[in-house]
């Protein structure tokens, strides 16, 4: 019977995990796309045609910018170099399994003596993921 519970419970645990995982995952995917497919098929445009090409099509493949940090659109480049397009950003993305910590803020610096209960497993359970969306017309 402990077992099946064990089994049960590793097996929840994944698909829970798995759950919070796999969007940021794959809305990394569909920038990246999206970023190939724009220098590509588009590379006789200009950048500001490009620009909007581009959130045009953040909107067609339905982006999920809950996910993206507002560092993505601050780090969003798009560059013509040589008659080349570049398309680029850098973004960090944090996931919070069991939620964000409320004795301490995770931001800055803190003392583990600060952490009350429940928050030193919140903290353990932080999933910090960096992405780097790159395409360039070949």
């Amino acid at each position: 019977m402990f077992k099946w519970l064990f089994l049960l419970g590793l097996i929840g645990g994944g698909v829970f995990v798995g759950g919070q995982v796999i969007p940021v995952y794959y809305n990394n995917l569909k920038i990246q796309n999206i970023f190939e497919g724009v220098t590509q098929n588009l590379e006789n445009k200009s950048l500001d045609e490009l620009g909007r090409r581009v959130d045009e099509l953040f909107s067609i493949q339905t982006i999920d910018e809950k996910i993206l940090p507002p560092e993505f659109h601050e780090n969003l480049s798009i560059i013509n170099e040589n008659g080349k397009i570049k398309i680029g950003s850098e973004y960090h993305v944090t996931l919070w399994l069991l939620g964000k910590p409320t004795s301490v803020n995770p931001d800055e610096e803190y003392a583990e003596v600060d952490v009350k209960g429940m928050d030193k497993l919140r903290l353990r359970t932080r999933l910090d993921f960096d992405f780097a969306p790159y395409a360039e017309t070949p």
